[in-house]
């Protein structure tokens, strides 16, 4: 069991070239299922989808309350795309999977802060270099956690002024300009540490490690008095709604954020909505 979890996690990092994100939540719960198919004495080859739904309600029981709609969204995925694996390798003839009602998630509008907030994080992070490139980067050019780590050296141009981006999986790096300003850090901070073009921009052999990410994030959040929730992802959710509320072409925004599809994007069109029923009403209110 454990070389075809290895061989699984290797497909998903070489082959289906997934993000590290998606490995470790892959991995875990895959991981978890062997284990419960040894205890309970099954085997992959004659797994139905009877099995599959006894399963979730086990981990149901192990938790010792009912799992939470993404949460059992989230291990349905993973065991579907673990068993579409083992049918692609022949090691079972079908995905019992399949035939599991995967349960529907309520669309929740993604957090963002106000760009005074951002301001503020910006301004106190000036003191510590790397903090405030991080930072920048995560919210002038909206990157992900994983795609800020993965950065190198060789990534950056400065005439044009620019990072890029490997989507993977066949599809074709995403180009995302750099304002002035942080072209300048950038190139800044890149001389005076000397950095190779093959190594990280923010390391050298071993690249800055995403939980280190998360607490810069927070740090900073702290440090402004920030009362949200604030994680890598919100500085992305943020740059995109910036944009949107300065009309900024929606195709745009997904461009630069690297969405295969505009419905994604679509989803930061709701929080100005939003702004355009507060404005109305406040009128109302002012009366």
């Amino acid at each position: 069991m454990e070389d075809l979890l290895r061989e699984y996690v290797e497909y998903l990092k070489y082959v289906r070239r997934a993000s590290d994100h998606t490995i470790m939540a892959y991995g875990i719960d895959v991981s978890q299922f062997l284990k419960s198919l040894k205890e309970r004495k099954l085997r992959l080859e004659t797994f139905s989808v009877k099995d599959a739904e006894d399963y979730l309600k086990h981990l149901s029981k192990s938790f010792g309350k009912p799992l939470s709609v993404s949460t059992l969204a989230r291990k349905i995925s993973s065991l579907r795309n673990f068993f579409d694996y083992l049918v692609l390798r022949n090691y079972v003839s079908s995905n019992p999977w399949m035939k599991v009602k995967v349960p529907r998630l309520r669309k929740r509008s993604p957090d963002f802060l106000t760009k005074q907030e951002m301001e503020n994080m910006l301004r106190v992070s000036e003191q510590k270099e790397r903090d405030h490139l991080v930072l920048s980067l995560l919210y002038y050019c909206g990157l992900r956690v994983s795609e800020l780590c993965n950065l190198r050296v060789s990534d950056v141009s400065f005439s044009p002024a620019f990072v890029r981006i490997e989507m993977g999986k066949g599809r074709k790096d995403r180009i995302v300009p750099l304002n002035s300003s942080l072209a300048s850090e950038l190139r800044v901070y890149i001389e005076k540490y000397k950095k190779e073009a093959d190594e990280y921009l923010f390391g050298t052999s071993l690249r800055l490690h995403p939980s280190t990410v998360f607490r810069i994030v927070r740090k900073y959040a702290k440090l402004c008095n920030i009362r949200k929730r604030v994680h890598p992802h919100t500085l992305r959710h943020s740059f995109a709604t910036h944009l949107l509320q300065r009309r900024v072409n929606v195709r745009v925004v997904q461009e630069l954020l690297g969405h295969a599809n505009l419905s994604t994007t679509s989803t930061y069109l709701h929080l100005l909505d939003e702004e355009k029923f507060a404005a109305v009403n406040a009128l109302v209110e002012e009366e």
